[in-house]
């Protein structure tokens, strides 16, 4: 790296180093006109001797890309910039460190801090989704995050419009831990590739490992193509199911199966958020996106495994195909003979490598571990109505409850008549078998005589109820007709985490 500190550039007086990458030197400097401090990405000139235009192109793309992206997430770009042969970037001086080297100097860190930053790149690849932006090389090392814990993505070098078709076919480039199976296999690639790096990252994230090794950048794309990573759950048993589930679907290895745009992982990042911040078990947060996900996942299985059994495994279509058209018809992606991490490689050294292996990645269908198989039981052994009954079918019953009464108030139903033609209203009681808990019109939750709001709360007066009374099983919960959803539903929640076995609902006559 040659220094270039005391240099000026434009209106841009260099300071000192920060680092170096693949592409760039980067400068602390001051942006002198306006008196601010600045991040100054400084070709190589290295690069420009070996590739020329190509490389200066690929630069300004750099800053053309993240310019166009005005996102709180993304390190904003201020101008490029020619002086004396050297090109340069100014951008957004981020006050803080790289992921990466958070990482390495810590041990996992817990659910609010990974969701925390989780959200923030998803927000930043939302942003350049909806642009049509392929970001092509997320990572820990282009997650940069300040002292007051705001993350901002950088580095669009490898970006790449939706629409564009600039880059040579079979030629691969990126960070062979982070990269998605498309991008090795050199397919088209859209914004799902940046949500399969963006899973890989997050699994390292939440384990503090990558889910694949190896001595050569083949042998780590090798393993995105055709391996299943480790279960997450296994590098770190703290996690919960749910979150382990949502990182899998994310490095999904077909397209198909996995979460379509960043936006879809921040809807049920943000819904996992609200119930850790409520103290909710996640456990309990239903995500629909990810289980229907996860139930295309099972079919795809299912379909494979008896093509398998039948000799038949014929190639899918070309969005099916793990790896493409391409891969399937024998056109192998160039791949080279570097060092772990260099963000490209194009050499052709190791085709033969990938060309061997073509058979077992055609074959790789998903990459979840294996989901047991559940014994099929008869509609009457599903509808169980005994106190073990799980908590989504406690609200379901609640729901129909809820539902019947609000028709009950929205028509005028006549009441029934005996045979005599005598009008009798039939009054149907719950008798208080359980702990009484009321729910008013303003949300206030009474457990006896002690109120409570928010669902640390409420769960705290019914976890104490339910010491105080352990061969209770039952919770008798009355509800005001303007009371909401919403607060019904937490309660019944806070009551499964208590230990209550069966929830009564009726709603307050006025």
């Amino acid at each position: 790296m040659t220094d270039l500190t005391e240099k000026k550039l434009g209106e841009f007086q260099l300071l000192r180093p920060l680092g170096s990458g693949g592409m760039a030197d980067v400068y602390l400097a001051e942006q002198t006109t306006l008196q601010r401090y600045v991040a100054v990405k400084v070709m190589k000139p290295a690069l420009m001797a070996h590739s020329g235009l190509d490389m200066v192109a690929r630069f300004k793309q750099e800053a053309m890309m993240a310019a166009g992206l005005n996102h709180p997430n993304i390190v904003q770009v201020y101008s490029i910039g020619e002086q004396e042969g050297l090109h340069y970037i100014a951008q957004e001086f981020v006050q803080g460190k790289d992921l990466a080297t958070i990482l390495k100097g810590r041990s996992n860190p817990d659910i609010a801090s990974a969701l925390h930053v989780m959200r923030q790149v998803a927000s930043a690849l939302k942003a350049s989704g909806q642009a049509g932006i392929v970001h092509r090389d997320i990572k820990p090392e282009n997650i940069l995050v300040t002292k007051k814990g705001e993350v901002k993505v950088a580095d669009f070098g490898l970006a790449q419009l939706g629409e564009s078709n600039t880059e040579k076919k079979g030629v691969t480039m990126g960070t062979p831990l982070y990269m998605s199976p498309e991008q090795i296999s050199g397919r088209e690639l859209d914004p799902r590739s940046d949500v399969y790096s963006f899973g890989v990252t997050a699994y390292q994230l939440l384990c503090g490992e990558t889910p694949f090794k190896g001595n050569s950048p083949v042998a780590i794309a090798m393993q995105h193509l055709k391996n299943p990573p480790p279960p997450l759950k296994e590098k770190n048993p703290a996690l919960p199911d749910v979150l382990c589930r949502l990182v899998h679907r994310m490095m999904a290895k077909r397209r198909s199966l996995r979460y379509q745009s960043a936006d879809e992982v921040l809807e049920d990042l943000k819904k996992l958020i609200v119930a850790h911040k409520q103290g909710r078990s996640l456990g309990l947060v239903r995500l629909p996106r990810l289980e229907e996900l996860d139930r295309l996942a099972e079919q795809d299985r299912d379909k494979y495994n008896r093509r398998r059994d039948s000799r038949a495994v014929a190639p899918a279509d070309d969005e099916e195909m793990l790896l493409g058209p391409d891969v399937a018809a024998g056109v192998t992606t160039a791949m080279p003979a570097r060092q772990v991490g260099d963000e490209e490689f194009s050499d052709s050294s190791d085709t033969q490598t990938l060309q061997a292996s073509r058979t077992q990645a055609l074959n790789a269908i998903d990459d979840l571990p294996p989901v047991p198989r559940k014994k099929r039981t008869s509609q009457e052994a599903i509808i169980d109505l005994t106190p073990a009954v799980d908590v989504t079918f406690q609200l379901l019953i609640f729901f129909m409850i809820t539902a019947s009464f609000s028709l009950q108030k929205a028509f005028d139903v006549p009441p029934a008549k005996n045979s005599e033609g005598i009008s009798m209203n039939v009054q149907v009681e719950m008798p208080d078998s359980g702990v009484r808990v009321e729910v008013d019109r303003d949300n206030m939750v009474f457990v006896g005589d002690k109120k409570a709001q928010t669902y640390k709360e409420i769960l705290e007066l019914l976890t104490a109820e339910k010491s105080a009374n352990s061969s209770v099983n039952d919770l008798d919960l009355i509800l005001d007709p303007d009371s909401t959803h919403e607060m019904r539903v937490t309660v019944i929640d806070a009551a499964m985490q208590a230990g209550f076995l069966r929830v009564k609902n009726k709603i307050q006559d006025l």
